[in-house]
Parts: structure tokens; sequence; C-alpha cells
């Protein structure tokens, strides 16, 4: 599992805490993550680490 300071958008330095703090701030998707961050607007390679990682947390909320 990753930690939460590791960096899952390097083209921005977005890290898992940043997103996570996001989320539970209400950010509920990748496009107000990326607006917020930067994240997924260089080369893409994180949305689908982004898209887990809102799965992940949003279901941690609804449970």
């Amino acid at each position: 599992m990753k930690d939460k300071n590791d960096v899952i958008c390097h083209c921005s330095g977005t890290t898992k805490r940043q997103i996570k703090t996001l989320v539970n701030n209400g950010a509920d998707n990748l496009d107000k993550i990326s607006r917020m961050t930067g994240a997924c607007s260089g080369c893409g390679a994180c949305d689908v680490s982004i898209l887990e990682l809102l799965a992940e947390n949003i279901a941690d909320d609804g449970a």
C-alpha cells in the first residue's frame, strides 16, 4: 500500500495525502482534483491512480 506522502502525479507533485484531503473536502471527481492540483494536466499517467483513490475514499466515507 502506498504511503500518504507518495507522489501520485509527478508532473504536478500531487500526493496521495493532498488528494485524500480534497476528497474529504468535497472534491468528488477527477476534474475537480485536476483543477485544484494540476494533476492529469500534464502527461495524464496519473488519472487511473487518482480515480482509484477517489473510489477508495468515497467507499470509505459511505461505509
